[in-house]
């Protein structure tokens, strides 16, 4: 039998000291659970720092990372996709900033903040099934509104691109840093070249602040699956473990599970 894919969209929070009980090194052995209970197969991982990736594949050691920083030395906060190496292949990928000028290191659009963003393109292949698909890893302004929109533009574009190379499905996700009734998310529903649809659409939160401040919960964290997909969609789910107040990170992961078959 084959077990279900579990893909995962986690923003991992920056490594900060001032989170106090929640900085992320009281927070690695809780992650660490959750990952070993759940055994994900695709983990979207965003705002990994240098010293949390360390411990991460300590702690994850049947796991693959691929991406890089987001500066222009390749360092610094960054963003990557981990693939348990029984379950899912990494047949090739490629990263590159969320801006006009993709392949210029820290490219930014007028309105962004200060921070590059980029993302992490994936051609994977389940194993068990031998289904090729693409994840692409994205982090979005957090300031700009006309940044996530042109951002959010850009990454269509890409995925358009890659279509023209061959149709295997897409899966987008991660950190949207806009909430569902945005043009940002619109624009995601309404490309022209594919159509994909938010499989995460019944999560209503998935920021959370550490639980600090009710007003502030909302949902910025999705998982968008091409059409090819919908149809092996068998659940979604938010992450919302917590230990003695501690969380795994100021945002729920958030799960979605696929049941792929072989096509013989």
């Amino acid at each position: 039998m084959i077990k279900p894919l579990k893909i995962v969209t986690f923003n991992l929070r920056c490594a900060w000291s001032e989170d106090g009980a929640n900085s992320f090194v009281h927070r690695a052995g809780l992650i660490w659970e959750k990952m070993r209970a759940e055994a994900p197969d695709v983990v979207a991982l965003q705002e990994v720092m240098p010293k949390s990736l360390a411990i991460l594949k300590l702690l994850m050691p049947d796991y693959e990372f691929f991406g890089q920083g987001r500066n222009a030395d390749f360092g610094g906060e960054g963003l990557y996709t981990a693939v348990k190496q029984s379950a899912v292949s990494a047949v090739g990928f490629e990263t590159f900033w969320i801006a006009p000028k993709p392949y210029e290191a820290e490219s930014r659009f007028e309105d962004q903040s200060i921070c590059p963003r980029i993302c992490v393109a994936a051609l994977l292949r389940h194993n068990a099934t031998g289904q090729l698909f693409r994840v692409y890893n994205i982090h979005l302004d957090h300031q700009g509104s006309g940044a996530r929109k042109q951002g959010i533009r850009c990454v269509l574009e890409r995925i358009a691109q890659d279509r023209q190379k061959g149709s295997a499905p897409v899966v987008l996700l991660g950190d949207f840093n806009d909430t569902p009734e945005s043009e940002t998310i619109r624009l995601c529903a309404s490309g022209k070249s594919v159509k994909l649809s938010d499989v995460t659409s019944k999560i209503t939160c998935t920021f959370h602040n550490f639980g600090r401040d009710n007003s502030g919960f909302e949902k910025i964290d999705y998982i968008f699956l091409s059409e090819e997909l919908l149809g092996n969609v068998t659940g979604a789910s938010a992450w919302e473990d917590k230990v003695n107040g501690i969380y795994l990170s100021d945002h729920y992961p958030v799960c979605a599970e696929l049941k792929l078959t072989t096509n013989e």
